[in-house]
């Protein structure tokens, strides 16, 4: 697997690379902004698998360097992209998945569930799934292209946003707890947050208003959550 490293850090990166390198990817580093999208230019966006960006970058930020990447009109990068940074507030978990990224690991972090959040993106690039489309209650959902289409609008998610949407729309009337929603969503990620759980519905609540009002998310206190339909 073929990685981008954006870590302005030296002592860090160096580390993090080795640690990489170790566990058997190749990885190609970048210190600055302006070097990652020197890399991603030189390479074509979509050789590298994942791309672990830093937020706190000389020349241009993460934020600004994730937003590029995935808008269509610049890079169309279809990787995986995980932000690796000391800020842990919830808004700016929710900023960075907004951007477009598929992950947020907050610094320090323990060496193996970096490996495992890498390899986990990695595995679901190219994973297929069993059913093409989905259809419930007059709602398509296409497993293939990522894309939902409700009362004729379409409805494009993150890969992350969709597996989340999927665990909840295939339940939909059932309420799922938190612990199961999380272990459908970050199979390969033991030790998730709740908080990335909230983040993330809070992201798929926003997209879906803007399409309909049919789809609520509900929240059940203390337990998990539901996704209900109406007719």
């Amino acid at each position: 697997m073929r990685l981008l490293l954006v870590e302005d850090d030296i002592k860090l990166g160096g580390l993090i690379k080795s640690l990489l390198e170790f566990s058997s990817f190749e990885v190609e580093w970048a210190k600055d902004g302006k070097e990652a999208l020197d890399f991603i230019n030189e390479a074509a966006a979509n050789s590298f698998d994942v791309i672990i960006l830093d937020w706190m970058l000389p020349e241009i930020s993460g934020i600004e360097i994730c937003k590029l990447l995935r808008n269509p009109h610049k890079f169309n990068y279809q990787g995986g992209i995980i932000f690796l940074t000391a800020r842990d507030a919830t808004d700016d978990c929710v900023l960075g998945l907004e951007s477009g990224a598929d992950d947020y690991l907050v610094k320090p972090f323990e060496n193996k569930e970096l490996v495992a959040r890498v390899n986990a993106l990695g595995r679901r690039k190219g994973r297929p799934f069993v059913d093409n489309v989905y259809t419930k209650a007059g709602i398509d959902m296409n497993n293939k292209t990522g894309t939902l289409s409700i009362d004729g609008k379409e409805l494009k998610l993150s890969r992350r946003e969709f597996d989340l949407f999927r665990v909840l729309f295939v339940n939909s009337g059932q309420i799922l707890l938190r612990e199961t929603i999380m272990d459908k969503v970050w199979a390969n990620n033991p030790d998730i947050s709740p908080s990335n759980l909230d983040a993330y519905i809070y992201i798929l609540r926003r997209k879906i208003r803007k399409v309909t009002d049919r789809i609520k998310i509900k929240l059940v206190k203390s337990v998990g959550y539901v996704l209900e339909i109406e007719k």
